[in-house]
């Protein structure tokens, strides 16, 4: 592995890490204290608009998480070397996360900047259309969310499978992969059952999919620092 590949790799991994518990944690403590749409859809939106500044900024640094796992595929295509077709997909797999996660951050954002600025003064009829109308792209961020689970999945499953065939980073860290790959399709198929009415609850699917998340900045941040200890001892040899 060459050392421009390593240092990309390093700080797309450590970038991904930080940026991803950062953003998300940003995300999830602006949006806590919004209230539902249903019963009073002019608090929920005055909710919306008193976090404005926070939401944007932090979904700004979830985009620059996404964004670093285009570099990160690439490094791991590089470090993995010729395992067959698994360095291919794992680099393709992060690619096809990074659109699908980055797309799902620009609605999301575009979906709250509206809210923001077109909410105040409504009455209760044009809260009531405005409503309608987030529901929609609330499903839309929704589909694209777990779009991203997809990809993201096969690829951290894809890179813990070449690590393994070849050893050429730690087996601890591989099998974490491939728990965290786990997490992210027993998430997927619960949610997916329970869109389908089956009887499963939302709640425990979208716990695992946060431990999931928890999970993957944790496989993110191990990976930079093999990579950084991987260019010392080069240094020191």
């Amino acid at each position: 592995m060459t050392a421009g590949w390593r240092r990309m790799g390093r700080w797309s991994a450590w970038v991904y890490a930080v940026g991803a518990l950062l953003g998300g944690g940003l995300v999830g403590f602006a949006s806590s204290g919004i209230p539902p749409v249903d019963p009073d859809p002019g608090a929920h939106y005055a909710a919306v608009r008193g976090v404005w500044p926070e939401l944007y900024a932090a979904i700004l640094v979830v985009l620059v998480a996404f964004l670093a796992l285009m570099p990160l595929g690439l490094a791991l295509r590089d470090r993995l070397g010729p395992a067959g077709p698994g360095s291919e997909l794992v680099s393709a797999a992060f690619l096809a996360a990074a659109i699908v996660g980055m797309l799902a951050g620009l609605v999301q954002i575009g979906s709250a900047q509206a809210i923001a600025q077109e909410s105040a003064g409504l009455d209760s009829a044009g809260l009531k259309a405005l409503a309608s109308g987030d529901t929609i792209w609330s499903g839309v961020i929704d589909w694209l969310d777990r779009g991203f689970i997809i990809p993201a999945g096969l690829g951290t499953y894809w890179a813990g499978r070449a690590a393994l065939r070849t050893g050429s980073l730690p087996r601890s860290w591989a099998w974490l992969g491939l728990v965290l790959s786990g997490f992210y399709g027993l998430g997927l198929a619960s949610l997916l059952a329970s869109d389908a009415g089956l009887g499963l609850l939302a709640g425990p699917a979208e716990g695992l999919l946060t431990l999931g998340f928890i999970l993957s900045t944790v496989w993110a941040a191990w990976l930079g620092f093999e990579l950084g200890r991987t260019a010392r001892a080069k240094l020191s040899s």
